[in-house]
């Protein structure tokens, strides 16, 4: 099976401070973090920038890569064209509930032309509140009284499970917190909740370290929850 990752620059106002707006989470200019699960972005004067592509072990695949091979998976990395310009305009006069337009976690409803709710990991529709999207990431979408505009907000990472509620407080996880919970230390940063640190025989190893052990079999510190 073939997977490509396909990236584009994403371009935002120019602030005095130069940073960059990831839908509603600020970063400053230079600061790194993990976009959509799958790439490593930076921001450089008020624009997001890709610098690799990620696959669904944590590995980096360089700009303009064509295969990587990993775990009967082939990957690429390759640049994506210039995307359409989304507008509710051309909407069909005709249109059902079965065209709704999406742009960046964002659903619009053709009907009303207004916004409809923030898509979740599952692709679910939420109207208003709490939603999770990659690695545990805690979102709240809220959604304008006459629905023309719409934010989601970062709340940092949920720590539960699919059975658990997501307003449940006691689970949500303060941007930046870390703890330790058997042989791993946990983190939640920008791209949700992943590992930090790996405790084995004794020796730390961070994120992204990968070694040989004395019977041979490579071990890798991974990066994803």
């Amino acid at each position: 099976m073939k997977f490509v990752l396909i990236f584009g620059a994403i371009f935002w106002p120019r602030s005095s401070w130069q940073q960059c707006d990831d839908n509603g989470e600020m970063h400053s200019n230079g600061d790194k973090w993990i976009r959509n699960n799958h790439f490593l972005v930076t921001c450089r004067g008020g624009k997001i920038q890709t610098l690799k592509c990620v696959t669904d072990s944590g590995h980096l695949i360089d700009v303009g890569s064509k295969t990587h091979t990993e775990n009967g998976y082939e990957y690429s990395c390759n640049q994506e064209e210039q995307q359409k310009e989304i507008n509710v305009n051309s909407c069909s006069t005709f249109a059902d509930f079965s065209d709704d337009i999406f742009k960046d976690r964002f659903a619009i409803c053709c009907i009303s032309r207004r916004f409809k709710g923030c898509v979740d990991i599952n692709g679910d529709i939420i109207k208003h509140g709490y939603f999770l999207i990659g690695n545990q990431s805690l979102k709240f979408c809220k959604i304008a009284k006459n629905q023309l505009s719409a934010r989601i907000e970062p709340k940092g990472c949920f720590n539960g499970s699919i059975h658990d509620d997501i307003n449940d407080e006691k689970l949500h996880i303060k941007k930046y917190v870390t703890w330790k919970n058997g042989e791993f230390e946990w983190r939640c940063g920008d791209d949700g909740i992943h590992v930090q640190k790996c405790f084995v025989d004794g020796k730390v190893y961070w994120a992204g370290s990968s070694w040989i052990e004395n019977n041979g079999n490579v071990k890798t510190c991974s990066t994803i929850y």
